[in-house]
């Protein structure tokens, strides 16, 4: 008897943390609709071996990444500093509710890297904000990763400060 209920709590457990499934949004909102719609410089990336900020530099689609270096602008990224909150409590209701209560979670990310152009080097770095949420029905929204909803707001940022 103690086994078996011992499997039932660790389904039930287990249940309650795969039902809460992830998703994000970039913030400001408007963000999560931003279009390059201006000419892209074509750059070569460096240090692409920083593969988080390489995959939202990517998706961005403020530049054409080339893999060639020769005549282009060349990137070097830095690493992201990613600040959460200490505490995961929003997450704890959507577990308890086996995903039926939705909860949100930010991160506000510094992300910056140098673009060398010619004999000129010009560093830009943004603030970033993604929010996490975590809810059941976040299944219809599967496409939007940390690494793509990162990008657009990093494309939002980038158009914004270019006005």
């Amino acid at each position: 008897m103690k086994v078996f209920k011992i499997t039932i709590y660790s389904f039930l457990i287990s249940a309650s943390l795969w039902s809460c499934i992830p998703s994000y949004s970039a913030y400001p909102k408007e963000y999560n609709h931003a279009k390059a719609d201006f000419q892209k410089q074509k750059a070569f990336v460096v240090n692409k071996d920083l593969k988080k900020e390489f995959e939202i530099l990517k998706h961005s689609d403020i530049y054409e990444i080339v893999e060639d270096s020769t005549n282009v602008s060349k990137i070097t990224l830095h690493p992201m500093k990613t600040y959460t909150p200490p505490c995961g409590n929003p997450m704890i209701g959507s577990m308890i509710t086996v995903g039926l209560l939705p909860s949100a979670f930010p991160y506000d990310i510094v992300y910056s890297y140098d673009v060398a152009e010619n004999s000129a080097t010009k560093n830009y770095q943004y603030k970033l904000q993604v929010y996490q949420s975590l809810w059941l029905f976040n299944i219809f929204r599967l496409g939007r990763t940390f690494s793509k909803q990162s990008g657009k707001a990093l494309l939002g940022s980038y158009i914004a400060s270019n006005k």
